[in-house]
């Protein structure tokens, strides 16, 4: 029998962001848009964007990755998939 693997803790919403973005995690807030952070690129935007599906085990549709300018934005879509951010 397989020894079991330890549990790594589930980060937040803001933890994932801020790591993404190279933010301080309290920086990290709803209000928080796209156009005031200059590492939120549309590069960061996309591999921030796989990074919240495969952490919280969802599937954003085209329009709410295009719709997702804020924080806020993306827990919305997040919480409209069941996921607990």
């Amino acid at each position: 029998m397989p020894p079991e693997r330890a549990k790594l803790p589930a980060m937040s919403l803001e933890s994932i962001i801020a790591d993404a973005l190279q933010l301080a995690e309290p920086e990290v807030a709803d209000a928080l848009a796209l156009r005031s952070v200059p590492s939120w690129d549309s590069l960061a935007h996309m591999m921030l964007i796989v990074r919240l599906e495969e952490t919280f085990n969802v599937q954003f549709t085209g329009d709410e990755i295009a719709d997702a300018r804020t924080v806020g934005d993306l827990r919305r879509a997040l919480r409209a998939h069941g996921a607990d951010a």
